[in-house]
């Protein structure tokens, strides 16, 4: 009777184990997917900087050209200035390009701006450009991390595995059927140690009958949540 209950505490026991060591190689990958994730989100902020750069940059470029169409024009009027044929027509010309000389001063302001905000973006550029380096050597870091750990994580795994067989070949005969319906059903929650007339895993209270069943290594099933139970005392 002892030997039975001692298998069934060291089952509940192995399952624990199982769930918990199968529940941190499934955090692994996980692990690994946020790290990915920092560095994807990283490197789409360069990527982002850059097309902001780049759209600065053109934005620029055609002032430059704009600035350059009416630097031709002011050099246009001002050799039409000597064929004037009357003061009329010459006081025309001088105001004409002295709007041209206003507006061609202010866009070269403009533009001014334009390139420092642009080299404002570019050290910014810089900056992401260096944190996207540091975030993929914090990948690198918890990709031999969780490689370690993963290696690690499976013999543990199989060491349990070959405990858990040798536990199981220890149950009575009349135990085995339930035992692998519930087990598959429910994993570490198949078995429930009871303590003060309460099953360990739902802790809901159970009849005289059955704690003496249990006591005496009887078959004995939880009428609420399903687990075998064993006594935990």
């Amino acid at each position: 009777m002892t030997a039975v209950l001692n298998v069934l505490r060291d089952l509940h026991r192995i399952h624990q184990q199982l769930a918990d060591i199968r529940g941190r190689l499934d955090r692994c990958p996980k692990l690994l997917n946020t790290a990915q994730a920092k560095v994807d989100a990283a490197n789409n902020a360069v990527v982002a900087k850059k097309a902001d750069i780049q759209q600065l940059q053109l934005a620029a470029k055609e002032q430059e050209l704009v600035l350059e169409e009416r630097a031709a024009k002011i050099r246009d009027r001002q050799a039409r200035l000597k064929e004037c044929g009357s003061n009329k027509e010459y006081q025309m010309l001088k105001e004409e390009i002295q709007k041209e000389e206003e507006a061609n001063s202010e866009l070269s302001d403009k533009i001014l701006l334009a390139y420092e905000a642009i080299d404002q973006q570019q050290e910014q550029a810089g900056s992401l450009g260096n944190d996207l380096v540091a975030t993929q050597g914090d990948y690198e870091t918890t990709a031999a991390q969780v490689a370690e750990r993963e290696a690690s994580l499976k013999i543990d795994l199989e060491r349990i595995k070959t405990d858990l067989q040798s536990a199981e070949s220890q149950l009575p005969s009349d135990f085995v059927g339930e035992y692998r319906r519930i087990t598959q059903a429910k994993g570490e929650d198949a078995l429930g140690g009871v303590s003060d007339n309460c099953c360990g895993t739902c802790y809901k209270q159970i009849t005289a009958q059955m704690m003496n069943d249990v006591l005496t290594a009887k078959l004995t099933i939880c009428g609420s949540c399903g687990a075998i139970l064993y006594p935990d005392d």
